[in-house]
């Protein structure tokens, strides 16, 4: 079987070997840079044998859809994903490759539809991931994205491939300064005027603003400095998916005493692929890929250690 090399387009370009997700067997498992938005760095690895796609018959490419057609005389499957690290789905490891659970998805992805992969990391915050898409910058985004009824009103997105739950990290202090309630915890961080942190450009920012109308939103451009402010008292707490805030906790042992987790428990954030608008032929593809290949996905999370509804 003749393969294409992968390449990623923003800060670096890298070229590597395509190949089924079953044989990625060393991605990943390198410790990660440190930190969850640590800057990309450099690579460049030359592949051993000259890019092919898949041979398709003039018959059969005749019957693709416009978009299918597209993608396979382009001979690479252009895949959007956030500029910023997001371990362990995406991110760049100490020999400087990009890899993540999301990486090998999409590289997956690339070669059962018989092409190589194509990286674009350019986009700023998780909505300009969306917007690449919509516009047919990217043919699909795999970027740990939450599927939302804003952004489906611009993309089509696939049945989720994971489904994880919104929670709250606070500060005990500031919540403590709110004074006794016989209400539960969460109803009163609810109706209270406190500052909340959210990741600019994230689906978080609108489930913040319809779940917390009394708060203030604040929102950071990376999770160290959402994080800093929290430990600092500068906001009450804040609001993202189970897994980020699980990282945050985790990487500050010395601090745990002063944090409280709070997983929402009926506030689901479904993680989806991506597709452009009018796309539908793609979309039943990604969805059917999704479902023919429920072992391999589950494998893959498990792999790094990703854990959801």
């Amino acid at each position: 079987m003749h393969i294409r090399p992968m390449k990623v387009i923003g800060r670096f370009t890298a070229i590597l070997m395509l190949i089924p997700l079953w044989l990625l067997t060393a991605c990943g498992e390198e410790s990660p840079v440190s930190g969850p938005d640590a800057a990309m760095a450099n690579v460049a690895a030359v592949p051993t044998d000259p890019p092919h796609k898949i041979k398709v018959s003039e018959e059969e490419l005749a019957r693709y859809s416009p978009e299918m057609k597209q993608i396979y005389d382009r001979g690479v499957l252009r895949v959007a994903i956030y500029s910023q690290d997001r371990i362990p789905f995406f991110y760049v490891d100490d020999g400087g490759g990009l890899t993540g659970s999301d990486v090998e998805l999409a590289t997956d992805m690339a070669a059962q539809f018989g092409v190589g992969v194509e990286f674009i990391r350019t986009a700023q915050s998780f909505d300009q991931v969306v917007d690449q898409v919509a516009s047919g910058q990217a043919d699909i985004a795999v970027s740990k994205l939450s599927a939302t009824l804003s952004r489906a009103k611009k993309t089509l997105f696939s049945q989720p491939y994971l489904t994880l739950r919104q929670g709250l990290l606070v500060n005990r202090l500031q919540i403590a300064r709110l004074g006794q309630s016989d209400a539960p915890l969460l109803e009163t961080i609810k109706n209270a005027p406190i500052q909340i942190g959210v990741v600019a450009g994230t689906s978080y920012v609108r489930f913040a603003s319809e779940l917390f109308p009394a708060a203030e939103l604040k929102s950071f451009q990376n999770t160290q400095t959402m994080l800093d402010a929290v430990l600092s008292g500068d906001i009450t707490a804040i609001f993202y998916d189970e897994l980020q805030l699980k990282d945050m906790v985790e990487s500050q042992p010395t601090h745990s005493i002063e944090l409280q987790l709070m997983i929402l428990n009926d506030q689901i954030d479904p993680i989806s692929v991506a597709v452009p608008p009018n796309h539908v032929q793609m979309l039943n593809w990604i969805n059917l890929y999704l479902e023919t290949n429920p072992a391999k996905i589950a494998k893959l999370l498990i792999k790094y250690d990703i854990t959801g509804d």
